[in-house]
């Protein structure tokens, strides 16, 4: 008599995968094809049976990769880019359901359990409770300065999630979730962070020079030596709006001797983000460009006129509907 094994959590999240189209494809990877990326993904499944790979009906050159979060999504991209591959992988998508008696939109839930230090429970409670619409379920406090939490939090909600809880509880929080039920739509949420981008305009190798005059407005991902090129994503800007930067700018080289000429350049080490990271933090905008020795974050369209004349036509659409809604 067969034994009956549980039944295994369904996908909560797709990603698209695609060969690499970038300035830089095929310099850093051995298999660069969207065909040999297709044939890896197909073949994890024969191990993973959590994983569900399908064919992409809008573009032939993408297949999609359907997975059950962030984590699992980014090891199968570390385990690919060891063996040589070279990919993009495009923002998460939650999937959504359609209840066939009533026709609401569904999303799946997660039950999350949270042990951390009693000092930093308010924070994860503000943090998942506020704009990630999550429910605080449970609570209990232990002799040692504990406090396990218990929430049940849109898979949305969950996006990006794990370095900020990293972040303000100084690593000290221990976090497990896992899939609890499919449940009404949520309505939006704005959970992404209200910052823009640095964006590359210039290809070359990125200089201390312009590094150093580009670390008063903003964070940067890349250090002096660092290959970038016109739409890469160069760092995170202080102010909301992406902006147009030239990190390749190199020091003006004349034989007049001044003071300032003499200044040493001093540069905090860039931010680097892990590909499970840069899925939780990537703009629906851009692209995560991975090869064996890189891993860039950039947008989607390298084009600048055509990404400004994209956000006006946004731009419009949405005043169109507020308009239309008063």
């Amino acid at each position: 008599m067969a034994v009956e094994t549980p039944p295994l959590a369904p996908p909560t999240l797709s990603c698209l995968f695609g060969a690499n189209n970038g300035p830089l494809a095929g310099k850093e990877g051995t298999i660069v094809t969207s065909s040999k990326v297709r044939d890896r993904l197909i073949k994890e499944t024969d191990n993973n049976v959590t994983l569900t790979v399908e064919k992409c009906e809008s573009d032939a050159e993408k297949t999609v990769v359907l997975g059950r979060g962030e984590l699992q999504i980014g090891i199968l991209v570390e385990q690919m880019r060891r063996e040589g591959y070279e990919m993009i992988i495009t923002p998460p998508q939650i999937l959504t359901k359609t209840c066939p008696d009533t026709g609401m939109k569904l999303e799946p839930y997660e039950e999350v359990v949270i042990d951390v230090d009693a000092e930093y429970s308010g924070s994860v409670v503000n943090a998942l409770t506020g704009a990630r619409k999550g429910v605080l379920v449970e609570m209990m406090d232990d002799k040692q300065g504990k406090t396990r939490m218990k929430f049940e939090v849109p898979s949305r909600g969950l996006l990006g999630f794990g370095p900020e809880i990293a972040t303000f509880t100084r690593g000290t929080a221990v976090m497990h979730h896992c899939y609890l039920e499919d449940r009404e739509y949520a309505g939006n949420m704005s959970i992404g962070s209200d910052k823009g981008k640095l964006v590359a305009n210039d290809s070359g190798k990125a200089t201390l020079f312009a590094l150093e005059a580009l670390s008063a407005r903003g964070t940067l991902f890349v250090a002096p030596g660092d290959m970038v090129y016109p739409g890469m994503v160069v760092g995170e800007n202080n102010k909301s709006g992406d902006l147009e930067v030239n990190p390749v700018r190199a020091k003006a080289t004349s034989n007049m001797r001044t003071q300032s000429k003499d200044e040493k350049l001093y540069l905090a080490p860039p931010k680097r983000m892990s590909v499970e990271e840069l899925i939780g933090y990537m703009s629906e905008d851009e692209v995560i460009e991975v090869t064996p020795q890189s891993v860039r974050l950039r947008k989607a369209e390298l084009d600048a006129g055509v990404r400004e004349r994209a956000a006006r036509t946004k731009k419009k659409q949405l005043e169109s509907l507020k308009a239309n809604k008063k």
